[in-house]
């Protein structure tokens, strides 16, 4: 909870359901019931804002891992080429060198 009062949101689900409402003559104070539904309204709005930029955020580094793991791939095949060209001819060739 202490990151999210960090955003702006304060409320738990325990606040919520602690929360209690002065009554008067038979029921609760409409002014002081719709200020805490004002006020959960504010925090839910805040947390949706939340969910969809840590989902932007996942996604974009979703993307980069999958760059980064294409990256090590061509790298993992590279050295693989270069360990065989050293096996095989004894040096390292530069690859799609003519051969002289």
């Amino acid at each position: 909870m202490s990151e999210l009062v960090n955003y702006g949101i304060t409320l738990t689900a325990n606040a919520v359901h602690a929360k209690q409402f002065e009554k008067k003559f038979r029921g609760y104070n409409p002014d002081e019931v719709d200020d805490f539904l004002d006020e959960i309204i504010k925090d839910y709005s805040r947390m949706q804002d939340l969910i969809l930029k840590y989902e932007a955020d996942l996604a974009a580094i979703h993307v980069e891992l999958l760059k980064n793991k294409e990256s090590y791939d061509q790298f993992m095949i590279k050295r693989r080429i270069e360990d065989l060209e050293m096996k095989v001819f004894g040096e390292k060739r530069e690859l799609l060198r003519p051969r002289v």
